[in-house]
């Protein structure tokens, strides 16, 4: 099982494609209200231009630790956001700005394990390519 999420008009074959606002896909769901799936059910989950529209803070949190949840042990989580020494990293409506620190505090940040919005994810890659950050994150289960 593979969820895309944020697919808008880019549904994937072969992916649970879910979104906010109505585009043909799958799921039609606001992340910030939870992730309508089970525990451990994804093999993978893919965000392309996503994850910059949720802010930092504890929105951010929530949406990890959703993601998290609904991953398998050892499951892939691929993140594409625009790279922030970009002008496509400002654009209005994002509200979160990402680079290689924001990655690396995002995972190791040790204050999130304290809050109600638990994850656990292990970098993998992360690579710059054109305008955006490619990150390829791991799951890590108990």
């Amino acid at each position: 099982m593979k969820l895309n999420i944020g697919c808008g008009v880019s549904q994937m074959e072969g992916y649970v494609n879910l979104d906010k606002n109505v585009h043909g896909q799958e799921v039609l769901r606001d992340v910030l209200n939870g992730l309508p799936f089970d525990d451990n059910k994804f093999d993978e989950v893919y965000t392309s231009h996503f994850m910059e529209h949720i802010p930092a803070g504890v929105e951010l949190y929530f949406v990890l630790s959703e993601i998290w949840r609904v991953c398998k042990d050892g499951a892939t989580f691929i993140i594409r956001v625009p790279h922030s020494d970009t002008h496509e990293a400002f654009f209005p409506d994002h509200l979160s700005w990402w680079n290689e620190a924001m990655v690396r505090a995002v995972i190791a940040d040790p204050y999130q394990r304290d809050s109600n919005y638990f994850y656990n994810f292990e970098l993998v890659s992360m690579e710059r390519s054109g305008i955006e950050l490619h990150v390829i994150l791991k799951a890590k289960i108990g």
